[in-house]
């Protein structure tokens, strides 16, 4: 038999720590050293037999078993070293000498290593063979995983005919009887079911037609209470209510008719696409058409599969390997994620021995009798990955089937859990590298129902890929969803906990029985009082049982205390408690030394945190964000090992000033400082050392000013904000409130090369703006309530005659400016595309002509201001609201979307929009006062696209008859009255 060509065993990473800690002076203080060097030797010896024993797990029950055994007892060394650890460094070297004496570990390490000693015994027995090259010299550098598109349409072959087939469903005029129309896509996992259906949802004729899309995961566990929530996530009673609309029914399983009538009560309008590998489903769903997926042609196959593996090489120059190639696209059976994750690998592994290897490889077949040939090539894939990576997806088996996650969050839970420790001396950067590599061989995908949200990318596993995490963490990860209160093996390290109001209690006593659990994920189902209750109660019995977690997460639950049994959990290092009604938090969390992550997002509740905070001391995340915290606790400066603190509250006192800020210079990502009026002296600002703080990419400034100041205060404030120069990486800012009467010297070209976003809101008193046409990165400018502008000159330019003034700037927003009167610097902006001006009623000139990637523009109340639009192109978007003096030269017939109001930019806009727009799909129309329109003399004839026309005036027939207007024109469209709303639909 051919072995697979495999990586570094999966617990070979943590005998590895293991071995580490064990030459550590804490077990020396503790132990004798012949019991350690024992311990190390005999962790070694089964250390060596993990390579082979990973892949024979698969055809021998023994072998899986004894691994199974293995784990177990190295997850308990582990745990055990750990606790040993905290208690060495809570005591002095002389503590430490006494406890040697009284040793209350000694007996369990002994009984540790007989039984580990009996596990390395069986190698004979089992009859594995023993590494050549012992493998615990981690150097944590995996080999480079190719780059591929998540849902890339080049890479989707075969499936031309099937994905015009449903766009033609979907953009045909074809309405149900009282029942919305629903195509479904029906094949085997791993047939490219999903990626159809994103591929039609992302296609531009799709786009062109919905406005209003929404993507809904339903897997098996989905019953109504989560349909109702996912319902309302999405508001798909407003989708509904605005326009037809596009619904995806991702991976359903849904047979109940009644919970199927439910869904449709919300959804009478619109088309439907569902996806299953289940015809039951496409039944009950009363499909109008099915689309039966069905394994790829031969020529597609190869097609597929070549653009993987031989990516950036000529085939032809491989004729060995080609042949080699179509024998291994034979056993894939036509699947296109079998075809695609094998590709992958053997593009990594681009070696005609190693194509033999897998070709040859019992793996194709194995014991459970599943003949699906794709869960063994995922699993091919699987254990070729070192042996850390192995660790970390397997542990993503913790997630239930469809959970979305993002990068950051995911790699702190595997620092959390020691995943990424003793590799690299930047856990974050591995972590980063380790999930990137998961997805480049699409074992992690880009999420199709929130692909992107608040500035980060979220993601999911296919099923597939899931269940194979799960069948690798085996026993030691369990998710409990559902009323079915399931038995939970007592060798469970991580568990995933759903709770509602009827069995939420049942499921946590079985839980408190797991004492080795060290993760546990707990979401509430319902909203509000509806959810079960954590009380004080429930964790006391949560904190005294189950006390070697290292990872809690209370996440969105109905949390409103934390009990002061937290202290118990000295092993926790990462603790969520975002998004509940927490009012503070107890002292006592101040004893959780190994506390690394504190995550308190959204507590709107939460007003100060304890005294004693300084003392957690390893603590290296901490998420106040959108919390109302009203000061920082005291000496957060001895908090040296921080990375994120989202936002600082200056104090006026010693101790909680801004000078806490000093000695912080690992933070990352972002940082909001609030408070800065009360920082009086540039000294103190200078000693916050903002400078420094390389890693800083964005940065919030708030004064919370509001009171007047006398010109001594106001010039104190130009020279402190002058001191908090920041970084030169820096790449977002924003600066509030602030009342200086200057900007500081430092926003301009060379301090900030790498600025993209700026906002400078309510700096009122400032009479001049800096020169920001001369950064050379900015993508996005926000001037908001600047009333002390009165003109926009060349000073805002820059004075660079070389360089093109904004010459990156995508996205100008200027609003709020009650005194300015005059633009005068025009030149440049070669790439912006939205321009938006808004309440600025004195303003009289002018606007910006030559703006060639204009797509948008948006003028509001902007009653004084005399100009025509710009002469751009590419407008699809124009907003002109209440500016009467606002006229149009020249529109570009690219016009998709058009709003105006008022009675004067009416008349004289109207019809040239609708004579020069034949592409105008929507046209919105607001506080016409005017003698009665006459809508009969306009003429429509371009308008072809048009889909919906939105009038607001004071409901009367005899100012507006919509009927006649829609008989008229001919219209097949959406026709919206308000205040009075009515729709009528021809």
């Amino acid at each position: 038999m051919a072995e697979v060509d495999v990586g570094q065993a999966f617990l070979s990473p943590i005998i590895q720590l293991i071995c580490e800690k064990l030459t550590s002076t804490y077990f020396r203080d503790y132990f004798h050293e012949g019991l350690v060097k024992k311990l190390e030797i005999t962790l070694k010896s089964i250390n060596y037999l993990l390579d082979d024993a990973e892949t024979k797990q698969y055809q021998n029950q023994r072998v899986e078993n004894w691994l199974d055994d293995v784990s177990n007892e190295v997850y308990e060394l582990e745990q055990l070293l750990d606790v040993i650890v905290t208690d060495a460094q809570r005591k002095g070297k002389i503590s430490r000498f006494l406890s040697a004496f009284i040793n209350r570990f000694e007996s369990r390490i002994k009984a540790s290593l007989e039984r580990l000693v009996f596990l390395a015994d069986l190698k004979y027995e089992l009859g594995f063979e023993v590494a050549a090259n012992p493998r615990l010299e981690f150097g944590g550098v995996t080999r480079p995983f190719p780059t591929v598109s998540l849902v890339d349409e080049s890479l989707i072959l075969g499936r031309e005919h099937e994905k015009e087939e449903i766009i033609d469903f979907i953009l045909s005029d074809r309405d149900g009887v009282n029942r919305v129309p629903i195509i479904s896509i029906v094949g085997l996992m791993g047939m490219g079911k999903t990626a159809l259906a994103q591929l039609v949802y992302n296609d531009h004729r799709i786009q062109e037609q919905f406005e209003f899309k929404a993507w809904v995961y339903v897997p098996e566990s989905f019953g109504r209470l989560h349909l109702n929530k996912e319902i309302i996530n999405i508001q798909l009673q407003h989708l509904v209510a605005r326009d037809n609309y596009l619904l995806v029914l991702d991976d359903a399983w849904i047979k109940d008719r009644n919970m199927l009538e439910y869904l449709l009560h919300f959804t009478f309008r619109g088309k439907i696409i569902v996806t299953t590998h289940d015809n039951e489903v496409a039944s009950v769903m009363r499909s109008n058409r099915i689309i039966h997926l069905r394994q790829l042609e031969e020529s597609d196959s190869w097609s597929l599969f070549v653009r993987h593996a031989f990516e950036g090489r000529n085939m032809f120059e491989y004729p060995n390997l080609e042949s080699i190639g179509m024998r291994i696209v034979e056993k894939c059976g036509g699947l296109p994620l079998a075809l695609k994750t094998l590709g992958i690998l053997l593009q990594r592994k681009f070696s005609e021995i190693k194509w033999v290897k897998i070709l040859e490889t019992d793996l194709w077949h194995f014991s459970e009798g599943d003949s699906n040939s794709i869960f063994s090539i995922l699993r091919m894939s699987y254990l070729s990955l070192p042996s850390n990576l192995k660790h970390c997806f397997a542990y993503c088996s913790i997630f239930p089937k469809g959970y979305e996650f993002e990068k950051d969050g995911l790699i702190k839970l595997w620092m959390a859990q020691g995943l990424l420790k003793g590799i690299a001396k930047n856990e974050e950067e591995l972590g980063n590298k380790f999930f990137n590599d998961l997805v480049s061989i699409s074992f992690f995908q880009q999420s199709a129902i929130v692909p992107f949200w608040a500035g980060k990318y979220y993601f999911i596993m296919h099923d597939l890929v899931h269940d194979l995490a799960t069948s690798m963490s085996g026993e030691f990860c369990l998710r409990i969803e559902g009323v079915k209160v399931q038995y939970i093996p007592q060798r469970t390290r991580h568990i995933w906990c759903c709770l509602d109001l009827e069995d939420g209690d049942r499921k946590l006593k079985q839980i408190h029985n797991i004492k080795g659990l060290r993760s546990l994920m707990v979401e509430a189902q319902g909203y509000g009082d509806k959810r079960f209750k954590i009380s004080t109660n429930v964790q006391y019995n949560l904190y005294s049982r189950l006390q070697y977690l290292r990872m809690l997460s209370f996440k969105g639950c109905n949390l409103s205390e934390l009990a002061d049994e937290i202290r118990n959990l000295k092993l926790l290092r990462y603790l969520d408690l975002s998004y509940t009604e927490i009012t503070s938090l107890p002292d006592s969390i101040c004893m959780l030394y190994n506390l690394h992550t504190l995550l308190l997002k959204e507590c709107f509740k939460l007003l100060e945190l304890p005294p004693n905070f300084c003392k957690l001391i390893n603590l290296r995340h901490l998420n106040l964000k959108g919390t109302h915290i009203k000061k920082m606790p005291k000496e957060i400066s001895e908090l040296i090992n921080l990375e994120m603190l989202t936002d600082f509250v200056v104090g006026e006192q010693h101790g909680y000033d801004i000078k806490q800020l000093a000695e912080l210079n690992h933070l990352k990502g972002r940082l909001q400082i609030s408070g800065l009026k009360n920082v009086a002296h540039p000294a103190d600002a200078m000693a916050a050392n903002l400078k420094d703080k390389k890693h800083l990419e964005e940065l919030s400034l708030s004064y919370d000013e509001w009171r007047e100041m006398d010109g001594l205060v106001t010039e104190a404030r130009v020279s402190v904000l002058e001191a908090l120069q920041p970084n030169r990486h820096l790449m977002r800012l924003t600066i509030n409130d602030y009342r200086g009467s200057s900007f500081p010297n430092w926003l301009g070209d060379h301090h900030l090369p790498n600025l993209v976003s700026l906002e400078l809101l309510g700096c009122k008193l400032c009479s001049q703006l800096p020169p920001l046409g001369q950064l050379p990165s900015l993508e996005k400018l926000s001037i908001s309530g600047c009333h002390g502008i009165e003109i926009i000159g060349s000073e805002f330019c820059g004075y660079n005659p070389s360089n093109v003034p904004f010459r990156s700037l995508e996205t100008l927003r200027v609003e709020h400016m009650s005194e300015w009167k005059e633009w005068l610097c025009l030149e440049g902006f070669p790439l912006l595309q939205e321009l938006c001006i808004t309440h600025c009623p004195k303003l009289k000139s002018a606007l910006p002509q030559h703006v060639p990637c204009l797509q948008k523009l948006e003028i509001i109340d902007c009653q004084e201001l005399e100009a025509s639009i710009p002469n751009a192109a590419n407008i699809s978007d124009i907003e002109l609201k209440r500016c009467d003096g606002i006229f149009i030269n020249e529109l570009p017939s690219s016009l998709k979307r058009a709003i105006l109001c008022g009675t004067h930019v009416i008349e004289i806009t109207l019809e040239k929009i609708l004579v020069s727009s034949p592409f105008l799909e929507e046209l919105e129309v607001e506080d016409f006062f005017g003698p009665n329109l006459e809508w009969s003399s306009l003429d429509m004839c371009s308008c072809n696209s048009l889909r919906t026309l939105t009038i607001t005036v004071l409901f009367n027939p005899w100012i507006l008859d919509p009927v006649a207007v829609m008989r008229y024109w001919d219209l097949d469209l959406d026709l919206w009255i308000h205040p009075t709303v009515q729709i009528v639909s021809c």
